[in-house]
């Protein structure tokens, strides 16, 4: 998307204080007279706040793809609320200058709706994705569309996530998509090879909860030696849709950061493990029917096998070590997620291809997998990979040679059957 030269609605100016030890300095956003005069401006107090509900960045972005909208855009800046775009003037123009902003490092702004505006938002989205969809299928025949189709059911739920205040209307859609996901999965070997290339050929489409599950359920029910049974992928598949609840709780202006974190908001945003336990613990002490192990997936997904993870620098296999060790569904589930976000592109890093994305994970597994669950990820994985590819004439396939190296085979046709 191209970006304007200018942006003719708001200067800032730089604080004395740099942000913590790292040299980063914060900026302040301030609203210009021109905006004064085009926008209604009001208090953005608790009360307004109780009213509204954040856009994330992904949603955000598919704005771009409709002509008018029925709702307005709001624009928080600290403790005022802008109506920043009425539906009489919805431009690309508009959301361009919303974009710039969010890609400079200001202090206390955010993209808002007002939550009356949820079904309209939901439903306009909805309309979007599945137009999207459409016409990945038609440009890719050999993706799955079934796969295609539950990707998107899940991704409902995710969001339905995403926006925070889990009731227990969001906790039986997690819990009905995570039954069609499991009831529909499992007897694909094209799934999540689909869900690969679906991703590479549709950055767009992306939602990172929604593939977690996909993959960490394909683990779980298909790639390990001993399946689980169907009611504990089940337990994997909605701890998967739940494992990142805390980054709602984590503040937005470095949650939506295009650029890389300082060290200073890495620290902010290691705290949404303990901050997604906290969450879901509290959510189910009021009585919400959420899967218990969700809330100890919340916290261990980005524990590491080796013991450098975090928050609690965990190691090994909590079946041989119950204080210390991580649950067998965080260790899939950090496969997963790790696996999720390499193939994402972000403002920092490039999307990697799905058997680049593997060649980096085998390079950290040592220390980061368990060496059972990751090996048994890589076979299911490839094995899908190379159905999808075997349908296309340009097809690569791939193997592993007596060294446990991904190599490309020269008779991909013989390998593919």
């Amino acid at each position: 998307m191209p970006i304007p030269p200018s942006w003719p609605y708001y200067t800032y100016y730089k604080l004395t204080q740099p942000f913590e030890s790292d040299g980063m300095e914060k900026r302040k956003f301030i609203i210009k007279d021109e905006t004064k005069k085009r926008c209604r401006i009001f208090k953005n107090d608790p009360e307004t706040q109780r009213r509204f509900t954040v856009i994330s960045l992904e949603l955000f972005h598919f704005l771009y793809q409709v002509v008018k909208i029925d709702f307005s855009i709001y624009f928080a800046v600290e403790d005022q609320m802008i109506e920043f775009i009425r539906p009489h003037e919805f431009c690309s123009d508009l959301l361009d200058q919303i974009w710039l902003a969010l890609q400079k490092d200001f202090e206390g702004i955010e993209v808002k709706i007002r939550k009356s505006d949820l079904i309209k938002f939901n439903t306009l989205i909805d309309e979007i994705r599945t137009k999207k969809i459409g016409a990945l299928v038609a440009t890719a025949p050999e993706l799955d569309r079934k796969t295609v189709d539950i990707f998107a059911n899940l991704s409902i739920a995710s969001q339905m996530i995403v926006r925070g205040g889990i009731s227990q209307e969001v906790a039986d859609k997690v819990k009905a998509s995570a039954s069609y996901l499991v009831s529909n999965l499992l007897d694909s070997e094209l799934a999540i090879g689909t869900l690969s290339k679906m991703i590479v050929c549709d950055p767009t489409l992306y939602d990172h909860s929604a593939s977690v599950s996909m993959i960490a359920t394909a683990i779980a029910g298909r790639f390990l030696p001993i399946p689980f049974p169907p009611k504990e992928v089940l337990a994997v598949s909605q701890s998967a849709l739940y494992h990142d609840l805390g980054k709602t709780c984590v503040p937005p202006a470095v949650l939506n950061k295009p650029g890389k974190y300082t060290p200073a908001e890495f620290e902010v945003m290691k705290t949404h493990t303990t901050l997604g336990h906290q969450e879901l613990q509290s959510y189910i002490e009021k009585g919400l029917q959420i899967e218990p192990l969700a809330i100890r997936v919340a916290r261990e997904h980005h524990e590491k096998f080796g013991g450098s993870g975090y928050p609690d620098g965990k190691k090994g296999r909590f079946e041989e070590e119950e204080q210390r060790g991580i649950h067998i569904f965080s260790r899939i589930i950090c496969i997963a997620d790790v696996y999720s976000a390499l193939l994402m592109k972000r403002a920092y890093k490039p999307s990697y291809e799905p058997l680049e994305s593997l060649k980096i994970m085998m390079e950290m597994a040592e220390v980061h997998f368990d060496p059972v669950i990751f090996k048994a990820f890589l076979g299911g994985i490839v094995n899908s990979l190379n159905k999808i590819n075997s349908k296309s004439s340009a097809g690569r396939i791939f193997s592993f040679n007596t060294k446990g190296t991904l190599v490309e085979c020269k008779d991909a046709k013989s390998k593919a059957t």
